[in-house]
């Protein structure tokens, strides 16, 4: 960085000189060859730049000195602005390769990350809330220029078509924990999970695939080819909108609860493991309550069958997800010392 500032500060430089020297050139030609202001003008420019047009007016012996230093005065400043402005030329593009070649590296050394295809208007949301939860994630991104300004925040990027099983692969589909398409098109969403749900299927069967979809037909053929869940932004929205409308005062906690920021009160979910001890455990002897302050809302069976509001007697086994509401840290402290 500091390289590419110096070499713009003598950019800056090459300019102000090449402009005096075209300047002093002017002046002389006009003073003392008493030469129109744009014959002396033009005069300068064809010295300068040695195109080797004829001179407007014959010059006395004063007059061809003056042109012999214009003309290394000149030369020397252009091949110096010149100079200058190829280094930031070259490095801009070195320091670019360099940057992507460190960033490809940062994505092979990933695991347990999640992909996100595509980033338009759902995918800049996903990204932010992605980065608030600390997360590690990798856009995939087939306009340039878009990849470009996603590189220039700090994303890790990988640029190409989602579709195609390379660029999946450059992304690391297969050491992934999680993707999400959310391209535009339900086609490319489709081919999307098609291609990550084969490409998976056996070094990582357990890739969890979310996909966007506009419609029920289009939900359809996405869930048969491997989607774990689809969802449409129109019907989710559409939804809110309703509970905004019919309980604002339901809609405003869950709003807070869900998002990122702003109070430490969320939701989240946690799978009871063989060493968090609570396997046979009913929820009262279980100290969630009393050592976390943290409630259980509902637990999804290993069935998937949903227990909602469960009672302090129901008995907790090894593979169901307890959904839970509770204060951020002492949720990241049950998480980390229990499951």
């Amino acid at each position: 960085m500091l390289k590419t500032d110096l070499n713009m500060g003598s950019v800056g430089k090459g300019v102000t000189l090449l402009l005096l020297v075209l300047f002093l050139g002017t002046a002389w030609f006009s003073v003392m060859e008493d030469f129109t202001p744009l014959d002396a003008l033009y005069m300068t420019v064809i010295t300068v730049s040695t195109v080797g047009f004829k001179e407007v007016h014959q010059l006395d012996a004063s007059g061809q000195l003056f042109v012999v230093f214009l003309i290394i005065s000149g030369l020397t400043v252009m091949t110096y602005t010149l100079g200058a402005v190829g280094r930031v030329i070259i490095e801009g593009s070195i320091q670019r390769y360099l940057g992507r070649q460190r960033m490809m590296r940062e994505v092979e050394k990933l695991k347990g990350h999640y992909l996100v295809c595509g980033h338009g208007r759902m995918g800049e949301i996903l990204c932010k809330e992605l980065q608030g939860e600390g997360v590690d994630f990798v856009v995939i991104e087939g306009d340039p220029e878009v990849a470009e300004k996603l590189i220039e925040i700090g994303y890790l990027v990988v640029e190409g078509d989602a579709t195609e099983d390379r660029v999946l692969e450059k992304a690391g589909v297969t050491r992934a924990k999680g993707l999400v398409a959310v391209v535009s098109n339900n086609v490319n969403n489709l081919y999307i999970t098609l291609s990550a749900r084969e490409m998976c299927r056996k070094e990582n069967p357990d890739l969890y695939i979310l996909s966007r979809a506009t419609d029920e037909s289009a939900s359809e053929k996405i869930t048969r080819a491997g989607a774990d869940r689809v969802i449409s932004p129109y019907a989710i929205g559409g939804m809110r909108i309703v509970q905004a409308l019919l309980r604002p005062t339901v809609y405003d906690f869950v709003d807070i609860a869900t998002q990122t920021s702003g109070m430490d009160l969320m939701f989240e979910e946690l799978k009871v493991s063989e060493k968090s001890g609570f396997d046979g455990v009913a929820i009262k002897d279980s100290g969630i309550r009393q050592g976390f302050d943290v409630i259980v809302i509902a637990i999804k069976k290993p069935s998937g069958r949903m227990v909602f509001n469960p009672g302090p007697e129901v008995i907790m086994q090894i593979g169901d997800m307890l959904i839970v509401l509770g204060d951020r840290d002492q949720l990241n402290r049950l998480e980390s010392t229990r499951l």
